[in-house]
């Protein structure tokens, strides 16, 4: 609280009068952490049947979804070792669609719980970061299929490059979670890794190039980059390109238009910049709310 909020009022507050963009919602950093989902994660195998058994008939329903995941970091940020997700803006590419996600886990005992905040970004946004010097570090691609009937959700996620496929029981009510979690016979086989470190623990350990950047993972990394840096448009043009200087009318229409464009472009850049400090407002906002919440609870 001491440190967040004078940051706030500090920095924010005061361009929030004149702001040409602004975000509203309904987030609240204090109660979100006690309607946050509980999470228990397994890599046991389990049947279709089975996961039908601790749903109500009644109300279930089932979906499949194929989506990327994409972690950009900036360079020279300090580093322990292995990429951690808190060191990167985790970026889903989802049917033709771009969400960034915020996920700061907090793990108790065997459940994950997770604050979180999503929202969906266009392709130029994800490309201004690139062009404001993210790198994309490390992906994931996976298909879940998900089972919900209301009161909880059980997601079984197959990842690319890892055999066994891991199931989520999640639910905002602890108890109910564990429940079903024991109905099928999950208990002692449940890990807190996230996905992200699952994935690059099982690349070989020698296999680094000088970014940090696993061998394995650069070829399909430089394609994603080329991927939104296309659907990015008119943003990746150069940023620098000189005016062109003509005397006839064609020229000076062309003169016009190329200010309006590049005066766009930099609209977008200064979107991109106000975003991230909002993605990390709400960040510290969250790990702020969950420090009230634990003590409300003592």
């Amino acid at each position: 609280m001491t440190t967040v909020f004078p940051l706030f009022q500090q920095y924010i507050e005061p361009h929030l009068v004149d702001a040409h963009l602004k975000i509203q919602n309904d987030f609240d950093p204090v109660l979100s952490p006690e309607s946050s989902p509980f999470v228990l994660k397994s890599t046991k195998q389990v049947s279709y049947q089975d996961i039908l058994k601790v749903l109500d008939a009644s109300k279930v329903c089932s979906s499949v979804q194929n989506f990327t995941d994409v972690y950009l970091r900036l360079p020279g940020i300090p580093s322990n070792g292995q990429l951690t997700e808190g060191e990167c803006i985790r970026v889903r590419i989802c049917e033709g669609r771009f969400a960034v996600l915020i996920r700061e886990p907090i793990r108790e005992g065997n459940f994950i719980i997770q604050p979180k905040v999503d929202f969906d970004i266009s392709a130029s946004t994800v490309a201004g970061l690139l062009k404001l010097g993210y790198q994309a570090v490390a992906y994931i691609e996976a298909s879940a299929v998900i089972y919900q009937d209301g009161k909880i959700l059980i997601e079984v996620d197959h990842l690319q490059g890892v055999t066994n496929p891991y199931i989520q029981i999640k639910g905002t009510n602890k108890e109910i979670v564990s429940s079903a979690a024991s109905s099928l016979s999950l208990d002692g086989s449940y890990t807190t890794k996230s996905y992200l470190q699952i994935i690059l623990e099982s690349l070989p350990v020698d296999d680094n190039v000088t970014a940090g950047i696993h061998n394995q993972q650069a070829a399909r990394l430089q394609e994603l980059v080329e991927f939104i840096q296309s659907q990015g448009g008119s943003f990746n043009s150069d940023l620098s390109s000189p005016i062109r200087e003509n005397s006839s009318t064609d020229g000076v229409l062309d003169d016009l238009q190329s200010r309006i464009k590049r005066l766009e472009r930099w609209n977008t850049i200064n979107m991109v910049i106000v975003m991230h400090l909002v993605l990390w407002t709400i960040l510290l906002s969250a790990l702020v709310g969950y420090s009230l919440y634990q003590k409300r609870r003592h």
